[in-house]
């Protein structure tokens, strides 16, 4: 997951102040002339360590809430016994997209940018039931017209 190289990337930032700080105290053995940069130069390191762990941990902290509020209305959802509408659907599915696509994994689902959807035009029945339709297709107007005309004659 991405979360987990960030956290990497903070320890291996920790880690080589960690070597820088090791390699400081390693000059603490030289001169007494020495020691005022000695003391500036660990308080520097373990300044910039401070702000970049306090920073780091701030944006994640910003970060770790969005994903904790978004999971646990996710979570929510599957526990519910109530069905999921199709709005809740193409949620779920637009997650896993964005996530399989971080991931560098192909879609499972593709989805029609809103202009190139296809509009819903209602068909139009004549006063028939949509149960009612006959099978074949619907007799054109002349056709009952001459039927009609042929009953008439009869």
């Amino acid at each position: 997951m991405e979360k987990a190289h960030l956290y990497e990337a903070l320890y291996l930032v920790n880690h080589g102040i960690d070597e820088a700080v090791r390699g400081v105290q390693r000059l603490k053995k030289s001169p007494k002339l020495f020691m005022e940069t000695y003391h500036k130069s660990m308080a520097g390191l373990e300044r910039r360590r401070s702000r970049i762990n306090l920073q780091f941990m701030l944006e994640m902290r910003k970060l770790e809430e969005d994903d904790e509020s978004r999971f646990e209305e996710e979570y929510n959802v599957w526990l519910s016994d109530e069905p999921l509408t199709n709005d809740e659907i193409c949620q779920l599915m637009r997650t896993v997209e964005r996530e399989r696509k971080l991931e560098g994994k192909p879609p499972l689902v593709q989805f029609l940018p809103r202009s190139k959807r296809p509009k819903k035009t209602p068909k139009k029945t004549e006063g028939v039931h949509p149960s009612h339709r006959p099978n074949g297709p619907l007799p054109s107007a002349a056709g009952v017209k001459n039927r009609t005309q042929e009953d008439a004659h009869e």
